[in-house]
């Protein structure tokens, strides 16, 4: 009996040892985790900043990346009151985002401001086309056709580039557009739009 308590005591140390380590690894990988995206947190404010700036854009616009956004990209006016500006939070699917590259994400920002830019711009209509034809004002058409792509992809389905992004021409405003690209380094809710 005493050596089966022992073996017991010395089972319980391993146990709590190995637990120890287990909770210590998972903590250690969370604060990695929470670090990157942080980090990608700060890179797509900068990139949002630059495309707010040369859009002329004086909203208060938040951008916050969420582990699950159904849309992977989306727009959200947050009504403050009579007296207090509105805020129009736009959301990115971590994995979706995680999937993009700083033009990409240029471009999926860009479109996302376009909403924001057509709501403050009464009497214009909301449609995803018009977000498009204002997002191409600082990003090239090309950008928005890859994260497209890579949005279909993502959400297995597919769409019409020229329904969405007007027909392809080649103008010296596009290709002006397309080199002016930014590739920087490293209350009450309505739903706006989405992708």
């Amino acid at each position: 009996m005493v050596h089966f308590n022992a073996q017991f005591r010395s089972l319980r140390v391993v146990i709590v040892f190995v637990l120890s380590i287990v909770v210590f690894a998972c903590r250690t990988a969370r604060a990695e985790e929470r670090v990157a995206t942080e980090e990608a947190l700060m890179r797509i404010r900068v990139i949002a900043a630059n495309l707010e700036a040369r859009l002329e854009m004086t909203q208060n616009v938040q951008i916050w990346i969420v582990p699950v956004d159904e849309r992977m990209v989306s727009v959200e006016r947050i009504h403050k009151g009579a007296s207090a500006d509105d805020v129009f939070i736009i959301q990115l699917d971590q994995s979706f985002q995680e999937g993009l590259n700083d033009e990409e994400l240029q471009a999926a920002i860009a479109h996302e401001l376009g909403h924001v830019w057509i709501f403050c711009h009464h009497p214009y209509l909301q449609t995803e086309a018009f977000a498009n034809e204002i997002a191409m004002r600082v990003v090239s058409r090309d950008s928005m056709k890859k994260v497209y792509a890579k949005l279909w992809l993502h959400l297995g389905t597919s769409g019409d580039f020229e329904k969405l992004l007007g027909t392809e021409t080649k103008t010296p405003a596009n290709v002006a557009a397309a080199s002016n690209v930014i590739m920087p380094g490293r209350f009450v809710a309505s739903r706006i739009c989405c992708w």
